[in-house]
């Protein structure tokens, strides 16, 4: 076989490793949300010394938290921490509003304007995600 060919037979498999490597070029390996209480420094710091915390603030700012229906006679219970207003109630920022998640216990919190309430899950139950 020449080298012609055997250029043209591996070509496909090395535009796929190309295409590949590139689109690992840039990635962050955190939620931008993350921004909100880090440094890019920090993080990359972060990602290099402490993968795993990383990826638990990632867990946190993604799935530490979850919006439900405020039931009414639950409305002015003790369990409700305080109000909170959302900008965006799919990309909640916990870190934007100062929460972080407690060992073992929810946090809750009514979602101004509406008959929401924000529920912070605790690090217990996130870090088994």
């Amino acid at each position: 076989m020449t080298k012609t060919k055997i250029m043209r037979k591996n070509l496909p498999v090395l535009i796929f490793l190309a295409f590949l490597a590139f689109s690992f070029v840039g990635k962050k390996a955190w939620d931008d949300r993350l921004l909100s209480k880090y440094s890019e420094q920090e993080l990359l710091e972060m990602q290099k010394n402490n993968p795993e915390q990383l990826n638990y603030l990632n867990k946190v700012a993604r799935n530490g938290w979850i919006i439900m229906d405020l039931p009414e006679e639950k409305a002015n219970a003790h369990e409700i921490r305080g109000s909170v207003t959302i900008k965006d109630m799919k990309k909640v920022n916990l870190f934007e509003l100062g929460f972080m998640p407690e060992p073992k216990n929810y946090q809750y919190y009514k979602i101004n304007g509406t008959k929401k309430m924000l529920v912070v899950l605790s690090e217990e139950m996130i870090r088994k995600q």
